[in-house]
């Protein structure tokens, strides 16, 4: 979901989004202006909605680096539902994998570097439950 010409790629296919829910457009505000106060001013034009029936639902290793999220991307990620973790490791190796949590109603701001450097990935959990992530995105 998107701006009319926040066109996404993504494992060789072409994305054009659907316009913005009205519902959304608020969140979108809110998660700008959280970023904003953390020193990241950011406008995100983009949101990819991954919903998750249960912890055997997943998402594989990969970086958000893209050439249409620019050179250092910010990606901001709401989870909502429940809790899961999302699993974080080098692309050099330099040290082991490590998860960080993410509760309901959390905000996971991936700054500049972040995508250069990290590759993420939501692996199989014994987790009950639904969850929804929700991740802004600026695509140019």
């Amino acid at each position: 979901m998107g701006d009319s010409n926040a066109t996404y790629r993504y494992s060789g296919k072409e994305f054009q989004p659907a316009p913005w829910l009205p519902a959304l457009i608020p969140v979108r505000e809110r998660v700008e202006a959280r970023i904003a106060a953390l020193g990241f001013p950011a406008r995100f034009n983009s949101i990819l909605l991954n919903r998750y029936a249960d912890g055997e639902e997943r998402m594989g290793w990969h970086s958000d680096d893209e050439p249409e999220l620019g050179p250092e991307p910010i990606v901001v990620a709401l989870s909502l539902g429940a809790e899961r973790p999302l699993r974080l490791r080098w692309r050099d190796r330099r040290s082991e994998a490590f998860n960080v949590w993410l509760p309901n109603d959390s905000l996971l701001l991936m700054g500049p570097g972040t995508q250069q450097q990290l590759q993420h990935a939501l692996l199989p959990r014994r987790v009950p439950g639904l969850r929804i992530s929700l991740t802004f995105r600026y695509v140019s």
